[in-house]
Formats: C-alpha cells, sequence, structure tokens
C-alpha cells in the first residue's frame, strides 16, 4: 500500500488531491482540498495530508513545475522533512493524453497528478544551495541586461542614421545604454565576488576555465543552472536538460530532419553558444572537432556549433564531477582511435621486418623472390648449424 498527494498549484491556491494505492492495485482517492498558495497558511497542510496515514507509511507530495509559484510549498515541505516531487508539465500532460482525459479543472488535475505519483517512480526533488540560487538569478538578470543593451544600441544606431533626429530621444536612448552598461558591470563584478568567497567553487571553476572558450561568467552560469550538476549521474541526462540533444523522426520510408530537441533549460544553451564560437577558432582541440563536422555537413555550419556546445557541456560536467584538471593534449573520440592505430601499427613495424629479414636470400643479398630460392637459403642456413 502506497499514497500520493497531487499538488495543483497557482499563484494564490493550489488544490490537493489525496490518493491510496492498495495491494491489489486498486486506487481510490482519499480526500482533497484547497488551500491557500500562502507561507504563513502552510503550517495546516501537514497536518490535514498525514491524518489517517497507517504508522510507518511514507506520504509523497507531487506538484507540477509553474514557474515559481510551487517554490515557497516546496522549501516548506522539504524543510520539514516531507518526500517532494516536482516534475514537468508536459510530462502531466502526455500522461492525461495518454488516459484520454478531457476534462480539466485544477481538481481533476490534482487527482491526475496523484495518479501519476503512485504510478512512476521520481527522484526526489532537491532545493538548490542559497549560493548557487544568488549566482543563478545574478547570472539570469546578466543575461537579460545584455540583451536589453544589445537592442537599445541597434535602435541608437538606427536613430543616429534617420532622416530625423530627436534629440530628446536620442538623449534618453543613450543614458539607457549607460545604465545597461554600469549594470552589467556591477553584475559581473558581483557574480565574481561571490564565486571567489566560496574557495572550493573557486578552485573547481579555476581548472575549468583553463579550457579555451570557457569563462567564469560561462562556467557558474552552467553550474548553478544544474544545481552542481547533483541530480545528474551522467552527461547524457546533463545534454538533455540543457536541450542540444538530437531529435531524430523516421517512420517507414519516411526520414525526418534531425534537428535538436530546444527543450529544457535555455538559459544553459544561450550561455553557451557564444563560448562554442570562440572555442572553434581557439581551441586545438575544438577546431579539430569543428572542421571535422563541418568538412561532413559544408551547407550547416550551425551544426558544428551545436556540436561544440554540447562538447564544451560535457568537459564542464566532467571536469566537476571528477575535479581533474584540463588536459590540453588528452585526444577525443576519433583522434583517440587514430592515435592508437598508429601506436599499434608502430609496435607491429618491427616485427615485419624481422620477417622480411628471414626471408632474406643469403647468397643473392635480396629478399628471396621464388620458393626455391627461399628453399635453398633455409637449406644453407640449416648446413652453416
Amino acid at each position: 500500500m502506497k499514497q500520493a498527494a497531487g499538488i495543483d498549484i497557482s499563484k494564490d491556491s493550489f488544490h490537493v488531491c489525496l490518493k491510496e494505492q492498495s495491494d491489489d492495485g486498486r486506487v481510490k482517492i482519499k480526500r482533497s482540498h484547497s488551500f491557500p498558495n500562502d507561507y504563513e497558511d502552510f503550517k495546516d497542510f501537514p497536518e490535514w495530508s498525514r491524518k489517517g496515514l497507517p504508522k510507518g507509511m511514507s506520504l509523497k507530495f507531487v506538484m507540477e513545475a509553474t514557474g515559481c509559484y510551487q517554490e515557497d510549498l516546496a522549501y516548506f515541505l522539504h524543510d520539514n522533512g516531507q518526500e517532494v516531487c516536482v516534475v514537468l508539465a508536459n510530462r502531466i500532460r502526455h500522461h492525461a493524453g495518454s488516459l484520454n482525459v478531457k476534462t480539466r479543472t485544477d481538481k481533476a488535475d490534482a487527482a491526475l497528478i496523484a495518479d501519476f505519483g503512485l504510478e512512476r517512480s521520481m527522484p526526489a526533488w532537491q532545493p538548490t544551495s542559497l549560493n548557487y540560487r544568488e549566482l543563478r538569478d545574478l547570472c539570469r538578470e546578466l543575461s537579460s541586461i545584455k540583451k536589453d543593451l544589445t537592442r537599445a544600441g541597434c535602435q541608437l544606431h538606427a536613430m543616429e542614421h534617420s532622416h530625423h533626429k530627436n534629440a530628446r530621444v536620442t538623449a534618453l536612448k543613450t543614458g539607457q545604454i549607460e545604465f545597461y552598461t554600469q549594470a552589467t558591470e556591477e553584475i559581473e563584478a558581483e557574480i565574481r565576488k561571490l564565486a571567489e568567497e566560496d574557495r572550493e567553487l573557486k578552485e573547481r571553476v579555476d581548472r575549468i576555465t583553463k579550457v579555451k572558450g570557457l569563462g567564469l561568467i560561462t562556467v557558474v552560469t552552467v553550474l548553478c543552472e544544474t544545481n552542481g550538476f547533483r541530480l545528474f549521474s551522467n552527461i547524457r541526462q546533463a545534454v538533455s536538460y540543457a536541450g542540444p540533444d538530437v531529435v531524430l523522426k523516421e517512420s517507414g520510408n519516411f526520414k525526418g530532419r534531425t534537428r535538436i530537441s530546444k527543450k529544457g533549460n535555455a538559459a544553459i544553451r544561450q550561455c553557451l553558444f557564444m563560448p562554442a564560437l570562440s572555442a572553434a577558432n581557439h581551441n586545438k582541440n575544438m577546431k579539430t572537432f569543428y572542421a571535422r563536422i563541418v568538412e561532413k555537413n559544408p551547407q550547416a555550419k550551425r551544426k558544428a556549433i551545436v556540436a561544440c556546445m554540447r562538447k564544451l557541456l560535457t568537459l564542464i560536467f566532467v571536469l566537476w564531477k571528477k575535479g581533474e584538471e584540463y588536459d590540453e593534449n588528452y585526444l577525443w573520440g576519433k583522434d583517440a582511435g587514430k592515435a592508437r592505430t598508429e601506436a599499434d601499427q608502430r609496435e607491429e613495424a618491427p616485427s615485419a621486418d624481422k620477417e622480411k629479414r628471414d626471408t632474406t636470400c643469403p647468397a643473392l643479398d635480396r629478399p628471396c623472390r621464388t620458393a626455391h630460392e627461399l628453399r635453398s637459403s633455409l637449406n644453407g642456413s640449416k648446413s652453416m648449424d
């Protein structure tokens, strides 16, 4: 027997549906209720949810990821020792489609989420550390301000080259650009300050930034968006979370074009694009990797850039997880296989020379060309013995 509480949360309130699954697989609704989404009113919720719960039975709280509305409740439940699972909204939507559910209300969605929690095995949600949360907010604001700065710069350029210039509007736009520039410098300084205050973080980030193309801001952005890769056990999970994973659609004779999924955290993809361009020009290994992909896809160089983005994410993941120093001479993939093949060939070369010497005719001082010469050479060697 197991129980799950499905929570459909919104800005002002959240609906809860408590379901129980017996040992024979039957599911029944225990109770449902609506609570205000206010931190001060959360204290009554745990008592209501555990009312009538058999002793020793665990209760799993499952909720959708709805931007920021679920954060207060998730942190409250986690701080009180409860098991919390935060699920992407598209997984719940696909689950509803598989059950052919047509009615979509807050109460019905809470029951659907509880049903999903009973059927699926999900990892427990882990809160982001305070330092990572502060860095994440700063990195996101920095990205937003940089976009505004670029947009304002383009607008000012258009104003300066237009036929009629409004001096007041131009002055306002210039002041706007100055504000964005100053804000960018202040946020970057704050990010560097917070990163340096955490000694372990600073040391590990310094190892990663030895990769040409990766700077402190890029590495910190990836780490704070993934919570230090705590929930990722392999690189495939990290790539799927970031969104540069390849999607292929084929059915019968139809073969669709490959593309990246773009599902997951867009902030990671945005922060890796420019470093990938830089690495493709200045990083020795990445430059070779980029050239090999461009050779196969000369009309789609963007594929090579996306591949470089994925490779940089792989480097960050591996170096962070293992805590190793970056080795610029380390050979990747096919290059490593080619080097091993060449090494094997060099090892086999002496034995080949020995066989060549063994088949040399002593009398003629040249390789034996016929079987008769080879037999004569061998008989001569035996007679000398």
